[in-house]
């Protein structure tokens, strides 16, 4: 049945040990060594007085000889070194046999993680038959329950006063072994017995390529992360800047049709005012053509598209339809009754008329045939 409340123990360093170890194999062999990745160990294991040794490399351990630390010995290594490619550089790890060591699984409170060793240290005397005092020991954390608030250690152990004689003989033949460990399951570099006054100084110039390379790759995936955020606003800015382009264009034709609409409607307004709007001097014109030779005006007044005439006719009566029979004329009527003059004899008249635009009528001056 699938728990879906069990605890996940995710050990980011162990991972990526293992991730890099997967990965070392395809980087060259000169740059694994610069990366601080050298794969080649050369394992020495006590067996009595003598020792056994074991080439390890990418391609598998290769059994090599056992020896002694004497003169023969000497020579055989001096043999390995020259058949061996490789071997020069291995790193030496001294590798007792089981019943050189003790390992013991210990289960902690879960805050002991943080001072683990010290922890452990202070334990000793009462989880296994040493003091802290006599024995190198490494811990290592393989377990834990938050639950429980317990932790899950396991701690190897070996006497001091055999290890430092082994690594004190070793060292006065030449080797100074970087790595100590019990024959076992666990992994090459899980834990390491080698006591901190034995430790090689390490090479920092690996770890500073490394913590380089490491920046340099988050660099890189946030300048990958960046890209599409950037890229998206390059094309934003470019729609903006062709929005504004368009729009002003937009502005543009809209103020030039606002102009030609402005145009037309005076246009149409010229239009309008020449086709309604009645010329005074066609109306003069027409009233000097429809009024008799023996009529005559002594007064005009012209008014939004109404005229008033005064005069004297012999017949004032035969004004009315001469007038109206004119197109430049329509609605035409005494203002005022028609009297007579007693000293010319004539008849005295003052007629209105509703002017129209005698240009655009349909024929304002007919033929004589007609």
């Amino acid at each position: 049945m699938l728990k879906l409340d069990s605890e996940i123990n995710l050990d980011l360093g162990r991972f990526f040990h293992w991730w890099w170890g997967e990965l070392s194999f395809l980087i060259p062999a000169r740059l694994r060594g610069w990366l601080g990745t050298q794969a080649r160990h050369l394992i020495l294991s006590p067996v009595g007085d003598e020792f056994t040794a074991t080439y390890l490399d990418e391609t598998g351990s290769h059994w090599l000889a056992r020896f002694s630390l004497d003169a023969v010995g000497s020579e055989q290594r001096d043999t390995w070194l020259a058949e061996t490619p490789g071997l020069a550089e291995a790193i030496p790890v001294l590798r007792l046999k089981p019943e050189h060591g003790l390992t013991r699984t210990l289960k902690l409170p879960l805050a002991a993680e943080e001072n683990l060793t010290q922890v452990v240290g202070f334990e000793m005397d009462r989880l296994t038959p040493f003091k802290s005092d006599q024995v190198y020991f490494d811990a290592r954390p393989i377990a834990r329950s938050v639950p429980e608030r317990s932790l899950t250690v396991m701690v190897w152990l070996t006497p001091r006063n055999r290890l430092d004689g082994v690594i004190d003989a070793l060292a006065a033949w030449g080797w100074q072994p970087a790595l100590v460990d019990l024959e076992g399951s666990h992994p090459l570099g899980t834990y390491n017995l080698l006591p901190t006054k034995y430790r090689p100084t390490r090479n920092p110039w690996p770890g500073y390529l490394n913590l380089g390379l490491g920046l340099l790759a988050v660099l890189l995936m946030a300048v990958l992360a960046a890209l599409p955020a950037w890229s998206s606003y390059q094309q934003i800015d470019g729609l903006e800047q062709e929005v504004r382009r368009v729009s002003k264009i937009a502005g543009e034709v809209d103020q030039l049709r606002q102009e030609m609409d402005k145009l037309q409607q005076e246009a149409r307004f010229l239009q309008h005012k020449k086709r309604t709007e009645p010329v005074v001097s066609d109306l003069l014109e027409e009233l000097s053509l429809v009024i008799p030779e023996n009529t005559w005006l002594n007064g005009l007044q012209y008014n939004e598209h109404k005229v008033v005439i005064q005069g004297q006719s012999p017949s004032a009566s035969s004004l009315i339809e001469l007038i109206e029979a004119s197109p430049h004329f329509r609605n035409t009527s005494f203002v005022s009754p028609v009297t007579k003059d007693l000293g010319s004899g004539l008849e005295r008249f003052q007629i209105a008329s509703e002017v129209m635009n005698g240009r655009f009528a349909e024929d304002p001056h007919p033929s004589a045939d007609q």
